[in-house]
């Protein structure tokens, strides 16, 4: 596992979650594990940010963990910046700090789309040490200067190996933000920036926090589309030793099975949960990307680079 930090005298850790209905399934599967692999005495209270769920699958959801629902109306949805790939609450993350109680100084933020196999209370200890998050390197996009990074990045006084975070997995100081006005400076970035954003309010806020964000352990966000595969050489042994892990990008194993080491420990976790959640029904996409994933793409995975870095997949 993670090399443990200090602990936290915190009785309570505040595991913040943005979805719509249609990532209902992951997030079921990331509670479950999450609460699986808590330490004894440690409890968690989740606060879901959504447009929508219906009240029987809140229900669902708060049989798990205990869940505060902060439903996103279309004016705070209206504030959220959007492009045309993602859905409308892709970037609700920036709303944080407007939507969370006030009483809240520090969340975990997770995206759904992850399993967690080790202990969050570990992580909770992190010190931020006056950042205002806590973050871990993107496996895809290396530095703020790589293809897909953030634009402009000279013109932003960003040096050419600033390193880039992942947002997947986020630990807040929320006064820091309110006190750095973080939303508002992401929002004039999307105002000012004329290429096209790729990755929305991850690549607006390394553009604003490029220097005010601390490292995490990468075991923390392990991409799976990457971390114990045959063509991920500039990765290290963090897969062996997984805290967190994400499955971004196009290939979701509660879809389809996948390639790589986290596929079998993913559908053990989603067979368990498989009580709580109706089963979704597997797209022809789906079966292809599958296919591609463990049978091809370890062949192929240079033509996929090249065609990713230049905005055709």
């Amino acid at each position: 596992m993670c090399v443990p930090a200090a602990q936290d005298p915190s009785p309570v850790i505040p595991i913040v979650c943005a979805v719509n209905r249609h990532y209902v399934t992951p997030l079921v599967v990331m509670l479950s594990s999450l609460k699986q692999h808590l330490r004894h005495g440690a409890a968690c209270e989740l606060y879901l940010v959504h447009s929508g769920i219906p009240d029987a699958t809140l229900g669902v959801i708060s049989s798990i963990l205990k869940t505060h629902s902060i439903l996103l109306t279309p004016g705070l949805l209206a504030k959220a910046p959007r492009v045309r790939h993602y859905p409308p609450e892709a970037s609700s993350p920036l709303l944080l700090p407007e939507v969370l109680p006030s009483s809240l100084e520090r969340v975990l933020f997770l995206d759904a789309d992850m399993l967690v196999l080790g202990d969050i209370a570990e992580l909770w200890a992190t010190p931020l040490e006056g950042h205002v998050l806590a973050a871990a390197a993107d496996a895809a996009v290396p530095l703020c200067s790589s293809p897909r990074g953030v634009k402009d990045w000279r013109a932003l006084g960003i040096q050419r190996d600033t390193p880039y975070f992942n947002c997947g997995v986020l630990l807040i100081h929320l006064g820091r933000w309110r006190e750095r006005a973080v939303t508002q400076r992401a929002l004039r970035y999307f105002e000012y920036t004329r290429e096209p954003i790729d990755f929305l309010h991850q690549e607006a806020l390394n553009a604003v926090l490029w220097d005010d964000w601390k490292h995490l352990d990468q075991c923390w966000n392990l991409l799976a589309s990457r971390a114990g595969r045959p063509f991920d050489r500039q990765g290290g042994d963090e897969w062996k030793r997984p805290g967190i892990v994400h499955f971004a990008g196009r290939m979701k194993p509660w879809r389809a099975p996948i390639a790589g080491p986290f596929n079998a420990p993913y559908q053990a976790a989603l067979a368990g949960a498989r009580p709580l959640i109706a089963r979704e029904p597997s797209h022809l996409r789906d079966r292809f990307t599958s296919i591609y994933d463990r049978h091809l793409r370890a062949l192929l995975y240079p033509l996929e680079q090249y065609l990713w870095k230049h905005r055709f997949l």
